[in-house]
């Protein structure tokens, strides 16, 4: 075997050594970098699984104040109307007393309506008992009787039964789109749009405002004490669901909200 031989088989092993080399560097990296990753799934599904037991109490404190509302509070001031019922035959005429029974009694029922709108705000019944379309009708129609701003309901979608958990978080999503809308939209009306398949759940929020709402949500996204905001992104990420802020046809803003695997669970 003379030298060119010996430096061509040298050479074959070196290159063959390099290539090996190279190999376990790249395995090496692979599998930080899949540890890396592993880790970073982990932390995001401790944070994931925090948010949400954070949410859920909450809402479980939300549920507790709406039953006490309306078991005590409530039941007290049906009572103070039934007193107020009996009274009126005792009453003198040509004294006023009428009418300031009839303004009293008036004033019982604005306050009697306005608890129910607030046991409703923080816990929907029918959200449990009716499904998200119907609790979101439900609300639109209390809202309605606030007269601040007129808005429709429009239901579009499928017989699909939304699982609960995922429909609250909705719920509580589009409670905060109209919130937002009425804070900076200057709107008279506001359409609610809900249409499903069996894959995706859509729901638009569109109001007829100046416009200025998108621009108050991208201010919202460069403050770090945008509750509203983060509120309703971090909902739609415990769910898997996600929004978009897009120019509506007047003017005004629409607000898409999707999610997919949105159906409850067959038991």
């Amino acid at each position: 075997m003379n030298i060119s031989e010996l430096v061509i088989i040298g050479t074959a092993v070196m290159l063959l050594l390099s290539i090996l080399v190279v190999v376990l560097v790249i395995f090496q990296q692979k599998q930080v970098i899949q540890h890396k990753l592993a880790i970073r799934d982990k932390d995001l599904q401790l944070q994931k699984e925090r948010l949400m037991a954070i949410l859920q109490g909450q809402e479980q404190e939300r549920k507790r104040i709406a039953e006490d509302l309306h078991d005590e509070v409530g039941a007290q001031l049906s009572v103070l109307k039934l007193n107020l019922n009996q009274l009126q035959p005792l009453l003198k005429t040509g004294n006023g007393e009428m009418e300031q029974l009839k303004e009293t009694k008036d004033f019982t029922d604005t306050i009697i309506q306005h608890l129910r709108f607030i046991s409703q705000s923080l816990h929907p019944q029918a959200l449990e008992n009716l499904g998200l379309s119907k609790a979101l009708d439900s609300f639109c129609n209390l809202m309605n009787k606030n007269k601040q701003v007129k808005i429709l309901f429009k239901d579009e979608g499928g017989p699909q039964e939304v699982d609960l958990e995922k429909a609250l978080n909705i719920y509580r999503v589009v409670q905060e789109l109209i919130n937002n809308i009425l804070k900076h939209a200057q709107a008279t009306q506001i359409e609610i749009t809900y249409r499903s398949t069996p894959n995706i759940l859509q729901i638009n929020v569109t109001d007829n405002g100046n416009g200025l709402l998108l621009r108050s949500l991208d201010n919202s996204r460069q403050k770090t004490g945008s509750l509203g905001l983060k509120n309703i992104e971090s909902r739609l990420n415990v769910i898997g669901g996600n929004i978009r802020y897009l120019p509506g046809e007047n003017c005004g803003t629409n607000a898409e909200i999707r999610v997919e695997n949105f159906q409850r669970p067959e038991e």
